[in-house]
């Protein structure tokens, strides 16, 4: 459809304001030395007019050694110079899987000066497309807010492209979170202690599993777990460090994988002291039997730290000898682990406290679908007066 032009043409580097068939306003404009024509709009000449030209003031006012710097370079030095001091290795890992994957691929080679809300909204509208998962989009979203902002302060960048982009419906709270119901946590358990015919265990740390199931520990800080931090008296765990999988830059290598104590655990509320069930305690008088030799609850035939992703193999395993059609990774077990809490009336706060949450606000999100269901079988109560 052709457009009808209400002026005359401007000098190169003014960019073109025209009318539409359909009536919307138009302004065109391609930055100096950038590749891709900037397109504007709005119901009125003078409203478009104001958006060309506070775009064009703003990339003036942009420092021109930032304003030629493409989003990958500005955002990749923000990760390394900036980010790498407040991130633990596990989180810097994922926040640099964000940027490589999420993000570089769709704006990475935009200039920082010529970036709009327009540009990161078709970037997070392609992730959804992709069938990408809410959380995985907004850690793309949260990244540049975050690295525009801190460029804002420090007045490298006058504006937020991420300023009027809507991020896509959180489909997961509307599906509810994955969680074994009570059949098959039973099957799990049971299966986790089964024995083979010489009475030795079958699964060497299966009662490690019983015993995330019943603490809603992160696997991190299972992992972690030492004889010391478990108190048969107060029947309590104290939980202050945990074990992550991350890449080895050694030597700039990023291909390999290590396992790396971290001493202090996810967040300031992750540090926490966890109550023991009779259910817990005899897991790990269990995981005594077998390991009580070394300094770890949980650990390997030698002594040493469990890979995350054996423990997480072995999980699958004993899921799929229940007969379940699908498996999940451990994370599920402390899924669980909450919604046991819910189902016996637990309030959301102490909840959140048991699992270390850095506010009660994350524990109402993640778990809104069964915290709707305990108010409405308690409002059903009522009928039984």
């Amino acid at each position: 459809m052709k457009s009808n032009y209400s002026k005359a043409r401007r000098d190169k580097g003014e960019g073109s304001v025209f009318q539409r068939n359909t009536g919307e306003w138009c302004a065109k404009y391609k930055p100096e030395n950038s590749t891709k024509t900037k397109y504007f709009y709005d119901s009125s000449e003078k409203g478009v007019k104001r958006k060309l030209n506070k775009f064009k003031q703003e990339a003036i006012r942009t420092p021109y050694t930032v304003k030629k710097m493409s989003i990958k370079t500005y955002m990749g030095e923000w990760l390394h110079k900036v980010k790498i001091h407040d991130l633990k290795p596990k989180s810097f890992d994922t926040m640099e899987m964000t940027l490589t994957n999420h993000i570089f691929p769709f704006i990475g080679d935009l200039q920082i000066g010529s970036v709009t809300a327009n540009d990161v909204q078709n970037m997070i509208n392609e992730l959804n497309d992709k069938g990408l998962s809410y959380s995985t989009i907004k850690k793309a979203y949260v990244a540049i807010n975050e690295c525009f902002g801190l460029g804002i302060d420090r007045e490298e960048i006058v504006r937020n492209p991420c300023k009027g982009v809507s991020l896509p419906a959180n489909r997961n709270k509307k599906n509810g979170t994955n969680f074994f119901d009570e059949i098959r946590a039973t099957q799990i358990c049971e299966m986790s202690k089964t024995t083979g015919k010489n009475g030795k265990l079958i699964y060497r740390l299966g009662h490690a599993v019983i015993l995330l199931m019943y603490t809603g520990l992160r696997v991190g800080e299972l992992l972690d777990l030492k004889w010391s931090d478990f108190d048969a008296d107060t029947k309590t765990l104290t939980i202050d460090s945990s074990v992550a999988l991350i890449k080895d830059r050694s030597a700039n290598n990023t291909t390999n994988y290590i396992l790396k104590v971290q001493d202090s655990v996810k967040t300031e509320a992750s540090t926490r002291t966890v109550y023991l069930s009779q259910t817990a305690i005899a897991a790990i008088e269990e995981l005594r039997k077998i390991n009580g030799q070394f300094e770890r609850i949980v650990c390997n035939a030698k002594g040493g730290i469990v890979d995350p992703t054996n423990f997480d193999r072995t999980f699958r395993t004993i899921q799929r000898k229940c007969g379940f059609a699908e498996t999940h990774g451990v994370h599920i077990l402390r899924h669980t682990f909450a919604s046991m809490l819910f189902k016996k009336g637990v309030d959301v706060k102490t909840v959140s406290e048991l699992l270390g949450h850095s506010s009660v606000q994350i524990t109402y999100d993640i778990y809104i679908h069964l915290i709707k269901e305990q108010k409405q079988q308690a409002i059903a109560l009522l009928d039984d007066l």
